[in-house]
C-alpha cells in the first residue's frame, strides 16, 4: 500500500478519484431525498439517478476514442471546469429557492457526463502511473479512497440536506471540484496522447476497440459481469433513501447514515482486497464479490429493522468493493495500452446498462414496493452471473500478472 502511495502521480490520481466520489455519492443521496420529498415518487427518485447513468451508455465509447486524439489531462480539466460552473449555478438557484425538479435532472445528467471521463482518463492513467506488478494493490488503494469517501458522501449529504438544505450540498461540491481542478493541473502524465502513424476518424478508433473483443473473448466476459452489476445491482442503492424515508420513517440525517453503511462495507472490502487480493485470485474476487453483493441485497430486502438492514448493507458494500477493485485491474491486465482508452469507453457503455436497470427497478418499486423490487432484481443478478460463468469459464480462471 505505502509503495504505491509513494508514487506521486498515482497518489494525485487517487486523491482526485476520492474527492469526486464524495460529490457523486453526496449528489445521489441529496438529489434522491430532495426529489422524493418534493414528489413522493420512488420512480422519479430512480429516474434522477438514471439520468446520471445515461451518459455512460451514450457517450462512453466516443469519449474513450477522444483520449487517442486529445491529451487525457486536458480532457479532464475541461470536465472539472464544467462541474465547477454547474455546481455554482445549482448553488445560486437553491439559495433563491427556484430550483425545479427538471433542473435537478439536468444537473444530474451533466454530472453523469463528467463521470464518463473517469474511466477512459483517470483510471486508464493509473495503468500508466504504476507497473503491472503493483496494479492490483494500486486499484485496491484507489477503491479504498473511493469507498471511504463514498461513506462520507451520504453522511455529508444527509446532514447538509437536513441542517442547511440543498444549497449546502452544492456549496460543498463546488469547493471539492475546485480542489480537483488544482490537483489535475499538477499531473505530469496524460499531457500527450499515444500518436498513431496515420490519421484516423473517431469511428475508426471505435471500430478498432470493438475488434479487440473479437480477439479476446475474456474481455467480453469481464464486461458482461459489469453489465450484470449495473443492470441488477447498482440501481438498488438508489432505493435506500426511499426505504429509509418511506418504510422506516427516518429523518434525512438518519437516511444518510443508513446509506453510508454500504460505503462503510465497501471500505472494509477494499482493505480486505488489498490484504488478500493476490492470494484469493483476481478473477474470482471479481465474480465472487458480485455474488456476495446480490446475496446481501436479498437479505436486506427481507428485513424490516433498520439495524439489520444496515448490517446487510455493510456486507453488500464488501462485495461491491471486491468487484469494483478488480473491474479496472482486470481490464488493464488483459489489454494493450494503445487500445486502453477505447476499451475503457466500452466499460463505460457496460456501466451504462444501469439506465435499463434504473427503469426496471423503478417500475418494480412503484408497483410492488421497494423491498420486493430489491429482492427480484438481486435474484435475477445471481442467475445472470451464473449464466456468464457457464458461457465463459475463463472468467474464473487464474489471472497471470507480470512483475
Amino acid at each position: 500500500m505505502f509503495a504505491v502511495l509513494r508514487n506521486r502521480e498515482f497518489a494525485t490520481l487517487c486523491a482526485i478519484g476520492g474527492l469526486q466520489s464524495i460529490c457523486r455519492w453526496l449528489e445521489l443521496l441529496a438529489f434522491g431525498v430532495y426529489v422524493f420529498d418534493k414528489t413522493g415518487s420512488p420512480l422519479l427518485v430512480t429516474m434522477v439517478t438514471l439520468v446520471k447513468f445515461a451518459p455512460l451508455a451514450v457517450f462512453g465509447i466516443p469519449f474513450g476514442a477522444l483520449t487517442s486524439i486529445y491529451a487525457s489531462r486536458s480532457l479532464y480539466l475541461w470536465g472539472v471546469a464544467i462541474m465547477i460552473a454547474v455546481n455554482l449555478c445549482g448553488l445560486l438557484m437553491a439559495m433563491q429557492g427556484s430550483l425545479a425538479i427538471w433542473q435537478v435532472f439536468i444537473i444530474s445528467f451533466i454530472g453523469g457526463l463528467f463521470w464518463v471521463l473517469d474511466f477512459p482518463v483517470r483510471r486508464a492513467l493509473i495503468g500508466d502511473a504504476v507497473n503491472h506488478g503493483n496494479l492490483g494493490d494500486a486499484m485496491a488503494v484507489d477503491t479504498i479512497a473511493n469507498n471511504g469517501t463514498r461513506m462520507l458522501g451520504p453522511l455529508g449529504g444527509g446532514a447538509l440536506l437536513q441542517f442547511v438544505g440543498l444549497s449546502g450540498a452544492f456549496l460543498f461540491s463546488l469547493a471539492i471540484y475546485i480542489v480537483c481542478y488544482v490537483l489535475t493541473l499538477r499531473l505530469q502524465i496524460g499531457r500527450v496522447y499515444i500518436a498513431n502513424t496515420r490519421k484516423e476518424s473517431i469511428l475508426e478508433k471505435i471500430r478498432q476497440g470493438l475488434q479487440q473483443l473479437d480477439k479476446q473473448p475474456l474481455l467480453v466476459a469481464l464486461l458482461m459481469v459489469t453489465v450484470v452489476y449495473n443492470l441488477f445491482g447498482f440501481p438498488l442503492l438508489s432505493l435506500v433513501p426511499v426505504l429509509g424515508r418511506d418504510a422506516l420513517q427516518l429523518s434525512p440525517g438518519m437516511v444518510g447514515l443508513l446509506a453510508s453503511m454500504e460505503g462503510a462495507g465497501a471500505l472494509l472490502g477494499s482493505l480486505l482486497v488489498l490484504r488478500f487480493g493476490r492470494v484469493l485470485q483476481y478473477r474470482r474476487i471479481y465474480v465472487g464479490g458480485l455474488l456476495v453483493y446480490f446475496a446481501a441485497s436479498i437479505a436486506y430486502s427481507l428485513s424490516s429493522w433498520a439495524v439489520s438492514i444496515a448490517v446487510w448493507l455493510i456486507l453488500a458494500g464488501v462485495g461491491s468493493a471486491a468487484f469494483a477493485a478488480m473491474q479496472t485491474t482486470l481490464l488493464i491486465l488483459n489489454s494493450a495500452a494503445v487500445y486502453r482508452g477505447r476499451l475503457f469507453g466500452l466499460l463505460s457503455l457496460s456501466i451504462g446498462a444501469g439506465v435499463l436497470g434504473f427503469i426496471h427497478v423503478g417500475i418494480l418499486a412503484n408497483s410492488l414496493g421497494v423491498q420486493w423490487a430489491v429482492f427480484i432484481s438481486a435474484l435475477l443478478g445471481i442467475v445472470a452471473t451464473v449464466a456468464i460463468k457457464m458461457r465463459w469459464p475463463a472468467v474464473l480462471s487464474e489471472q497471470k500478472v507480470s512483475l
